[in-house]
């Protein structure tokens, strides 16, 4: 049995190399990192190489993964199919410029999949989602877009609200209060994003009426991921499209977590509802930088008319799609999903067998190949309900698991565990035998 200090002191012994390189990077890298989302106390371990499930770090310690980069490895690390493509397209030129033939197939491949009848290219989900509300501005003449509380959908203004809002400020539970989420973000932005409260359809109502015709468009991911993994009650996504029907507003559906991951088809084919628009990246690329938008040829038009705005020298270059192609083609194949799924299942009934026999209040949930621990006894609905949780006890386990060479998920106690398709069951054995044994010191 250990305390957390105990745990905190094992972790800086055996990452000496680390913290080094931590020291360093500080010092021209603000946190020491260039994300925000990768720094945790005392300091994070730095990567050497990665292969299949695993990873090492520079201290020479082996690491199974169950973040693969918060996500976006579904096809795991250096998949052998795409580190030969890879190296084949890498001597053919890694920027063009000029259209190409990848970008044209990879873009066939993504339309079909995810039932979209023209596609752009972009460099991140970020850019996605950007792009995909301009887009929905420009085609419907309207300003306002809506999202809800505890939703991230990127680092550009628009959605930089209401991401992580204090408990103290939240507002009334229909009528959750916009709020940036830091300094640098215009008063304005803030004014045309609206916030709901996910699962409760009536909050969305009572802000479309509230501002009726001024709404361009309903953001959301279909399965909220920057809380853990919570989804949809029953019916909430159909009702949400009969809303912007309704109001004559645009759902979009931000996929840069669930396209490629939830199932083949991605949220349209797990719900059977149609988005209007649909946000990419992550697992699309395959490991390399690659987003997506597509919608119907009516609302893209918006674009070959000059009337909404998109461009990029990166977009679609031609490593990135080539990784799309192989991830897209070969490798995310049908089949694929269902041993994700069922690994992610047994991740997450193991994780509660382990808790009911410690006696723990806390609980486990799945999703597709995503899941998590949650730190109160049951799964929340919304932001507000994930807010009342042990975070403590996140830390306590997060450093835990990397003391015993599991990386459980993505650093941080919003983030969730992904099963890739280079994930075995003696991985998942491995993560719930470490379950186990923090379970045994957390009783």
């Amino acid at each position: 049995m250990t305390t957390h200090a105990q745990e905190l002191e094992r972790y800086e012994a055996q990452n000496r190399k680390s913290r080094e390189a931590y020291e360093r990077a500080e010092k021209i890298l603000p946190l020491g990192v260039s994300s925000n989302f990768r720094t945790y106390a005392p300091f994070p371990i730095y990567i050497d190489r990665a292969a299949g499930s695993k990873m090492w770090d520079v201290d020479g310690r082996e690491y199974t993964d169950f973040s693969m980069t918060f996500g976006a490895l579904m096809v795991g690390h250096a998949h052998p199919v795409m580190v030969e493509a890879l190296a084949k397209a890498a001597g053919e030129g890694t920027l063009y410029g000029m259209p190409h033939d990848r970008e044209v197939r990879a873009a066939e491949l993504i339309g079909e999949r995810f039932s979209l009848e023209q596609v752009r290219f972009t460099n991140s989900g970020s850019e996605s989602t950007m792009h995909a509300l301009r887009l929905a501005r420009a085609y419907t003449g309207r300003d306002k877009v809506l999202k809800f509380e505890g939703a991230y959908h990127g680092g550009h203004d628009t959605v930089l609200v209401s991401v992580k809002p204090p408990k103290n400020k939240l507002g009334p539970g229909k009528h959750p209060r916009p709020m940036p989420v830091g300094h640098g973000i215009p008063e304005g932005s803030t004014e045309n994003t609206l916030v709901a409260q996910w699962n409760d359809p009536g909050s969305v109502r009572d802000l479309l009426q509230r501002h009726e015709n001024e709404v361009a468009a309903l953001i959301l991911e279909p399965v909220m991921m920057n809380v853990g993994v919570i989804a949809p009650r029953d019916g909430f996504i159909e009702e949400l499209r009969a809303l912007c029907d309704e109001f004559g507003c645009l759902l979009i559906f931000d996929e840069v977590k669930t396209g490629a991951k939830l199932c083949w088809g991605g949220a349209q084919e797990w719900f059977k509802v149609k988005a209007d628009i649909v946000c990419l990246a992550k697992a699309i690329g395959g490991g390399l930088p690659l987003g997506a938008f597509g919608a119907s040829r009516e609302i893209m038009n918006e674009i070959a008319a000059f009337r909404s705005f998109h461009a990029g020298t990166y977009a679609s270059n031609p490593l990135a799609t080539t990784a799309c192609m192989v991830a897209l083609d070969k490798i995310l194949v049908k089949p694929a999903f269902k041993k994700t799924k069922a690994l992610g299942e047994e991740l997450a009934k193991g994780h509660n067998k382990i808790l009911k026999k410690h006696g723990l209040p806390y609980c486990a949930v799945n999703v597709g190949c995503n899941g998590t621990v949650f730190w109160r006894k049951t799964p929340p609905r919304n932001y507000r309900e994930w807010l009342d949780q042990d975070f403590d006890a996140f830390w306590r386990y997060w450093h835990m698991n990397l003391n015993r060479g599991v990386i459980p998920q993505a650093q941080c106690y919003d983030e969730q565990w992904t099963v890739s398709v280079q994930h075995t069951e003696k991985d998942v054995d491995h993560m719930l035998s470490v379950f186990d044994e923090i379970c045994r010191a957390m009783k």
